[in-house]
């Protein structure tokens, strides 16, 4: 594990914020932990200090468009287009898992009522090694209504193509 670390925590509720805080404090790591209520003050924040933290932590329901578009804005910034984004939300199903993966996020970690709890997570979410993820291509309104053309012609053409049925005398 890092001897002293910093992190960007994006939550929008105080409370969970101080919460973690004080798993940072336990585990005796902490350089610096910058907190935001949402992306559009993070991204303003970062754009505007010197700050490279060595993760930041999304709190999201799920890993959803503004997730996605926070990771494209990040990645825009030089110094910070190796930082781990971290998906932090109260539950994480193995569906979710793979969902995040796909959405650009390094990792998943579930916030917990127990302080304690929550200083586990960290710990193992530290000493871990994040691999490199790829930011999802974005996608065009056009692009998408060319693949979904595609795909209704492939299922009409399969249709027309069937062959058709010869009675059984």
């Amino acid at each position: 594990m890092r001897e002293k670390i910093s992190c960007l925590l994006i939550d929008p509720d105080r409370d969970r914020r101080n919460q973690f805080y004080l798993a940072l404090d336990l585990l005796m790591i902490s350089k610096a932990c910058i907190a935001q209520d949402n992306t559009s003050k993070a991204l303003d924040y970062l754009k505007k200090h010197d700050f490279t933290p060595n993760y930041i932590f999304l709190d999201s329901l799920h890993p959803s468009d503004e997730g996605v578009a926070f990771l494209r804005e990040l990645r825009k910034i030089k110094r910070l287009k190796q930082v781990p984004l971290i998906w932090y939300a109260a539950s994480l199903d193995n569906g979710q898992r793979q969902a995040i993966r796909e959405a650009g996020f390094a990792a998943g970690i579930v916030r917990q009522a127990n302080l304690l709890d929550l200083k586990a997570n960290l710990q193992v979410l530290f000493q871990s090694e994040l691999t490199e993820v790829a930011i999802p291509e974005e996608v065009s309104a056009t692009s998408r209504f060319r693949q979904k053309m595609r795909e209704v012609f492939q299922q009409t053409q399969s249709l027309m193509e069937a062959p058709e049925l010869v009675p059984v005398s």
